[in-house]
């Protein structure tokens, strides 16, 4: 074998060529980045196919959303439903429908936020490229969005929201569903009406109002430029924390709509319409937004939450905390019975020192009023004489349940005596006690208010002076048990108690003192007394009192219908004739409530005060409305006007005259057939040829009693003392 020359190459050995070897490199790099591409594009083919499964596709009309809701009262002169209060909760939004929405907020929205949104198939590919970019080597300070309107559409309706790149994959192959089943009017739709806008509104409808005050309807440009101008970072560009820097954005806006057109080829803004726009100067509603900071809403306002919520629960099967989610956030529309400038009126006179008469103590006590309508429409109440601070306090006028005192006894006694035609207007009965105890001579009950007996006197001067002893014999005659059903089953009074036992001792409004006296276990509220008053005012039908008509959802359906249905409480000819007795009690001495009587209208009222002078009342009716004034303490207080004027009255007046003082004349109008006759003063019997002493009053034409012949002949004088019944009801004992 020849020897090898020392620099001979070695068997096997390759020679190192750099070119081959870096080209060999990156082909094995491009073999590799294959490989993975095939990898990558295998799992997204599956994805993609899971993806684009019709189940996870985005149905819009099943979608969830949080909507504003609004409460409305109707306008007594256009009788137009004016909205009154919006319901802020943490996430607002009032629903505009595509053709409310100004072509300038469409406009301004597609200019800043997508504005190949018209062409695109729900992916901008070039925004996606360059947020990838972007996201990988930041060349833009700002964050660089690459999602289109129907990508952020997605966005906003799933929640789905994290920061993953699968997350991002997942929306874009859902926008492009979106897009395959949805017009891009029906997505701009949604964009608009999901977008936040700073300070808990959602949507440019309640932005519209919240910022603006004015219908999605009405905004200019620049208002909307000013909206839109929100979207990206809504604290920086707050137009009531940041005006100028909201101003600043909004001028963009503007701008960028002036240098883009619409589908059509139109400019967005022409040069005339920019310019106008730049120029124009905006109001903000700053005043009205510093005030909801610290919500303080109406009575009415408190007394509606309170009845709808109540009702979602009994009627419409919410539990108690859904139907508070649902009032906050359902898009709920609250139709109500207010008269808004009564309302405005009572809180404001309500206020007023003035308005209530003076009393020796050192604090003032509480008061509330109701005023109703004749069919159960609550128009204005107020549950303290107190400047509201709060939502939702505590409403003495609903909630507040108190000894009603003699303001009972047109209810539980005279009217169902007088329908059972055991009464009549002129009937002669002895304001004297009874005995409880037939072994205790001591056992003499009640005690009338003026500390005496006065013996034979009429139903109508019983009335006048708030005697106790008859109304007393009138329940016993008729049976505490059938007052009581009446107030519970007739009126509509929820308070009373059939039977309770507190501290080992039972309780029950079944009773002499509940029915007569209204000495109750617990009471009455305000709201209760005024729904049973009116069947004084509307010939005799109950009407339960109520706050709203109608509550509707954010699509219009009806979920409440509070369409009142009356109930016959007592005959139309009784109610006549106890409205004239009524008015007694207003007109002169010795009625209890003539200060409260009107100079140009009449009114039918009663006066009452719980035992220790705790609670004072007066309830009147007018030919408009039923008024009913409370005075009290939270914690049980003597109300001390010893040698000043009883209060209730007075403040009645003080609230009802300015009121009627703007309405237009009008009568008391009865639909019972009730006449008007002479009676005779000494017997009460209808007047006779030979009587002298005569007074007029009002009978149930089917219930008149005899003519008076004791001036004339035998007398027929009946003498009722609650035990003597023969004279009325026929006896065959001649010598009885």
């Amino acid at each position: 074998m020849a020897p090898q020359r020392p620099d001979a190459p070695l068997p096997n050995m390759r020679r190192y060529h750099p070119v081959r070897t870096a080209f060999r490199f990156i082909l094995i790099l491009i073999m590799i980045l294959i490989i993975a591409g095939c990898v990558t594009a295998s799992i997204m083919t599956v994805y993609i196919i899971n993806t684009l499964d019709s189940s996870d596709s985005i149905v819009l009309e099943d979608v969830k959303l949080s909507f504003s809701t609004i409460i409305y009262a109707q306008d007594k002169e256009s009788g137009e439903y004016k909205e009154i209060q919006t319901v802020q909760s943490d996430e607002n939004r009032i629903w505009a429908s595509y053709d409310e929405i100004p072509q300038a907020m469409k406009d301004a929205a597609v200019a800043v936020e997508d504005k190949r949104f018209w062409k695109h198939s729900g992916i901008d590919f070039r925004r996606t490229i360059g947020a990838a970019i972007n996201y990988l080597n930041p060349f833009s300070s700002e964050s660089y969005g690459g999602s289109t309107i129907t990508q952020q559409v997605v966005k906003n309706v799933t929640n789905d929201r994290d920061d993953s790149v699968e997350r991002k994959v997942r929306e874009i192959f859902r926008a492009i569903n979106l897009e395959k089943n949805y017009s891009k009017d029906q997505i701009l739709e949604v964009y608009l009406n999901t977008i936040a806008l700073g300070n808990g509104q959602n949507g440019v409808g309640s932005a519209a109002q919240f910022y603006f005050g004015k219908n999605i309807s009405d905004l200019t440009p620049a208002e909307c430029a000013s909206i839109i101008a929100i979207t990206q970072n809504p604290s920086k560009w707050d137009p009531f924390r940041h005006p100028e820097n909201n101003k600043d954005r909004r001028e963009d806006v503007l701008y960028f709509m002036s240098q883009q057109s619409r589908p059509d080829g139109t400019p967005m803004l022409s040069q005339e319409e920019y310019e106008d726009a730049l120029s124009q100067t905006l109001d903000f509603k700053a005043e009205e937004y510093k005030e909801q900071l610290d919500v303080v809403q109406s009575w009415f306002i408190d007394t509606v939450y309170e009845e709808v919520l109540n009702d979602l629960v009994e009627k419409a099967n919410y539990t108690k905390a859904g139907a508070w989610d649902a009032l906050k956030s359902g898009g709920f529309r609250i139709y109500t019975t207010m008269d808004i400038e009564l309302q405005d009126y009572l809180e404001e006179v309500y206020t007023k020192p003035e308005t209530f008469p003076p009393v020796r103590n050192a604090v003032y006590p509480e008061s509330a009023f109701v005023i109703l309508g004749d069919g159960g429409e609550i128009k204005a109440i107020v549950g303290s004489n107190r400047e509201k601070e709060g939502a939702r306090l505590f409403n003495r006028a609903t909630s507040a349940v108190r000894h009603p005192g003699s303001t009972i006894k047109p209810l539980a006694s005279y009217a169902p005596a007088l329908d059972s035609d055991l009464i009549y207007w002129s009937m002669i009965w002895e304001d004297s006690p009874i005995q409880l105890d037939p072994h205790n001579p001591n056992s003499l009950y009640p005690v009338n208010f003026y500390h005496s007996y006065l013996g034979n006197i009429t139903i109508t001067e019983a009335i006048q002076r708030s005697t106790n002893t008859i109304p007393v014999k009138l329940v016993q005659l008729l049976t505490p048990r059938v007052s009581f059903n009446f107030l519970r089953d007739k009126l509509g009074f929820k308070s009373l108690v059939e039977q309770e036992i507190i501290n080992g001792q039972v309780f029950s409004d079944v009773d002499l003192a509940p029915m007569a006296l209204g000495a109750m276990t617990g009471g009455v509220t305000p709201l209760e007394m005024a729904g049973g008053y009116q069947i004084f005012s509307n010939g005799g039908l109950y009407y339960e009192p109520h706050s709203y008509t109608k509550v509707l959802d954010s699509e219009g359906n009806v979920i409440l219908d509070n369409k009142i249905i009356p109930q016959r409480a007592i005959s139309p000819e009784t109610a006549g004739v106890m409205n004239k007795l009524l008015q007694q009690v207003t007109n002169s001495a010795p009625g209890t409530g003539v200060r409260a009587k009107l100079s140009n209208f009449p009114v039918a009222g009663k006066t009452g005060t719980s035992d220790n002078d705790y609670n004072q009342w007066f309830i009147g009716v007018t030919p408009y409305y039923v008024g009913v004034c409370w005075l009290g303490y939270d914690e049980m207080e003597t109300i001390n006007y010893s040698g000043l004027v009883y209060p209730p009255p007075t403040i009645w007046k003080n609230v009802m005259q300015p009121i009627h003082n703007k309405l237009p004349p009008k009568d008391f109008t009865f639909s019972g057939d009730i006449v008007q006759k002479i009676y005779c003063r000494e017997s009460g019997l209808l007047a006779g040829p030979e009587c002298t002493q005569t007074a007029y009053g009002w009978y149930k034409a089917s219930s008149l009693p005899p003519e008076c012949t004791k001036h004339g002949g035998e007398s027929d004088m009946p003498q009722n003392s609650g035990d003597h019944w023969d004279w009325f009801f026929g006896d065959d004992d001649e010598d009885d």
